[in-house]
């Protein structure tokens, strides 16, 4: 095998957890703020309730398609559909605050996951290039805010995030776009992540080595087998170590 020379980390449950609150309960609160936003600002006229259930159906909807295509959906194109559904004139300003106002219960309850810091600073002293490969339908600048804000953005020579990309995990075109970016071979980058068939599957289908980062819940049936797994953080390194053979 060749060496490896690139670490490339999933975002969610990896690095960051973003399922503090499971996405249902989140999905609520989202609705409830983004809905009072217009509310304060005399933009709706219309209940909660209707406008709760349009929102989740043509989430839904996006939701279906994507997971078919693999083409990653836009939350700012969502709401524009939104709006046209509901006849709502919306500014510019209006439009920021509204994405704001939805995002914002997510934000709030994201923690880091305990090693990550140490490991990004493990993996870049020992010479490697990093990079992040996630799937979210939110703009980059929240998820930037993140990495900024848990110390994780300095280590990171490429961010890749599947709403600005146009296709999620496990569709190749990602990890590729990633690899292009790093000017790794596949065959010389190793991922990590916590779902089989995104993270396991979609690397090693384009020829990356792939470790599986356990997470308690998750469903792990489908038969992919991973390169390794590790339960925390603080075991990556050795095992990295193994796998090239040090």
């Amino acid at each position: 095998m060749k060496r490896l020379k690139a670490v490339i980390f999933d975002m969610g449950s990896t690095l960051i957890e973003f399922e503090n609150s499971s996405w249902v309960v989140l999905g609520e609160k989202s609705a409830h703020r983004s809905y009072d936003f217009l509310k304060d600002k005399g933009l709706i006229k219309l209940d909660f309730e209707l406008y709760a259930s349009i929102l989740k159906n043509l989430l839904s909807s996006a939701f279906e398609i994507s997971e078919q295509n693999l083409e990653e959906f836009r939350f700012e194109d969502l709401a524009k559909d939104v709006f046209k559904e509901l006849h709502l004139e919306i500014r510019d300003g209006d439009y920021t605050g509204f994405l704001d106002a939805y995002y914002k219960p997510v934000t709030e309850q994201v923690t880091l996951i305990q090693g990550s810091v140490e490991t990004l600073k493990y993996f870049k002293g020992e010479g490697y290039k990093l990079g992040l490969v996630s799937n979210t339908i939110f703009p980059d600048r929240f998820h930037l805010t993140e990495l900024k804000r848990f110390r994780l953005f300095p280590y990171l020579d490429s961010i890749l995030f599947s709403s600005e990309v146009g296709y999620k995990k496990p569709h190749p075109q990602i990890f590729l776009h990633c690899l292009e970016s790093l000017k790794i071979e596949p065959e010389e980058s190793l991922f990590i992540g916590d779902k089989l068939i995104e993270d396991i599957g979609g690397a090693k289908n384009v020829g990356m080595k792939a470790i599986l980062k356990y997470k308690e819940g998750r469903d792990y049936t489908a038969s992919i087998v991973p390169d390794g797994m590790v339960k925390n953080l603080s075991e990556l390194p050795p095992l990295v170590r193994k796998m090239s053979g040090e």
